[in-house]
């Protein structure tokens, strides 16, 4: 039977856009910044949006 390769998808910071790794905490290490995941797509962005430019999600902050 053959497995289907999961494609990797790169996340980047919001605010440094170096690559940030897929972890429990949400935490950038390049900038030492808090991240904030979208509660629909879980694409990183900045705690200041109120709509996520990903999936067009509200945030309710």
């Amino acid at each position: 039977m053959a497995r289907k390769k999961e494609k990797k998808v790169r996340l980047c910071c919001p605010y440094c856009e170096q690559e940030i790794m897929e972890a429990d905490f949400p935490y950038c290490q390049a900038c030492q910044v808090t991240i904030f995941y979208c509660p629909k797509c879980r694409k990183p962005l900045p705690r200041e949006n109120m709509v996520c430019p990903h999936c067009g999600a509200e945030i309710k902050g």
